[in-house]
């Protein structure tokens, strides 16, 4: 260990993984950016945590006993993390594999491509062990590529700097399956890390929504919900994004399911798009909005609720009797109830009556900690038309 800090933090924080600058009374020694320190209330010791002087979230805490963040730490946090989605997801080879803090590893980010990985870090311990990290990563399985996704918003707050790139192997274009449904990856130019795993539980609703009806797709991004659709034998089915290279490999997807000729899509501005279907008198049984967060931070949320707002409104005036919205939010700070009093005002405004069906979040391969909110974001409604 690179030294010993003292907090002073509330009592409703105690639990929480996070040290901030203000909540540090003392540090003995001189641990440096990226080094592990021995972290302590009075008397107390709280866990080993990972040390950024530069942070406003000063520590992360990885583990609450001391523990080096060697190769051994590694391998045990992403063997327990596998068992985890096996167990979750035992006809699975595809998910989400390391989640950050909900799993134990501040800062790290690990997504399963069949033998091909996407990995993120955002702290800067993480970020200097990537190395031991697919090393680990080769103990536990059979890896044939690692691709760096980091650039990304996050990793601004430890003030590292943003790259991909290839570290392990020999990237190549992969076929995942999930549900049932198959879908070509291209983790270096996807967006994020390639694949939303998040929304796995709220996709294969979706499916089981879908028959006869006639689906819109809004932010279809490489098809998911529209293909679930297609298989849960829908309609017709049409999946809109903004993304020319989207929408390319969305056709391609639905080719590999053999749903070319029912699933089709388009290239178009979500908010332009629903307002012409609205004059064209085009009407929808069901429609999906998963649009990419509108804000990231609480200085950016009332215009973030209008635009929430305007694109639920648009939506809604879309349905036909007995019609479902889902609607979905993955901005953190939009939280369940903003995201119900956006719809309930622009139900409002246009004069129609909804009743809630369900709600979803993310699967259990992000699980949510109980000490630490900031592990959800994932946020969704279905409603209907009544």
């Amino acid at each position: 260990m690179d030294g010993k800090v003292l907090v002073i933090r509330k009592k409703n924080r105690r639990q929480h993984p996070w040290v901030f600058s203000n909540e540090i009374k003392k540090i003995e020694g001189k641990p440096k950016k990226g080094d592990s320190v021995l972290v302590y209330e009075h008397d107390n010791f709280i866990g080993s945590g990972l040390y950024n002087p530069n942070s406003l979230i000063t520590i992360r805490i990885y583990s609450k006993i001391e523990q080096d963040l060697d190769k051994n730490f590694f391998v045990e946090r992403i063997t327990k993390a596998l068992d985890v989605r096996k167990a979750s997801f035992p006809n699975e080879q595809d998910f989400r594999l390391v989640f950050g803090e909900s799993d134990g590893v501040p800062g790290l980010v690990l997504d399963k491509y069949q033998k091909s990985f996407a990995l993120q870090t955002y702290t800067a311990g993480m970020d200097m062990r990537q190395n031991l990290i697919v090393e680990a990563m080769r103990d536990v399985m059979t890896v044939a590529c690692v691709i760096e996704k980091n650039d990304f918003r996050m990793r601004d707050i430890e003030k590292l700097e943003r790259r991909e790139g290839v570290i392990y192997g020999t990237p190549e274009r992969v076929i995942i399956s999930e549900n049932g449904t198959k879908y070509y990856v291209n983790i270096q130019e996807g967006q994020k890390t390639g694949f939303y795993y998040d929304q796995r539980i709220t996709r294969n609703k979706v499916r089981l929504l879908s028959k006869n009806k006639n689906i819109l797709d809004v932010f279809c991004y490489t098809g998911g919900f529209a293909l679930n659709s297609g298989l849960g034998e829908a309609k017709s089915v049409l999946g809109i994004d903004a993304s020319e290279t989207a929408i390319k490999l969305s056709e391609e997807n639905a080719g590999l399911n053999k749903l070319e000729n029912l699933c089709k899509f388009q290239t178009a501005d979500a908010f332009v798009f629903l307002r012409e279907m609205f004059r064209e008198h085009r009407r929808f049984d069901l429609i999906v909005l998963d649009p990419p967060p509108f804000f990231k931070t609480q200085k950016e949320k009332k215009r973030g609720l209008r635009g929430y707002k305007d694109i639920n409104l648009q939506a809604m005036k879309l349905l036909t009797e007995g019609g479902i919205l889902v609607s979905c939010t993955c901005s953190h700070y939009f939280f369940w109830q903003d995201l119900l009093d956006v719809l309930s005002q622009a139900a409002q405004d246009i004069g129609r009556s909804f009743k809630i069906i369900d709600r979803t979040t993310q699967g259990p391969d992000h699980p949510v900690l109980l000490n630490m909110p900031e592990s959800e974001y994932l946020r969704c409604f279905f409603l209907e038309v009544y």
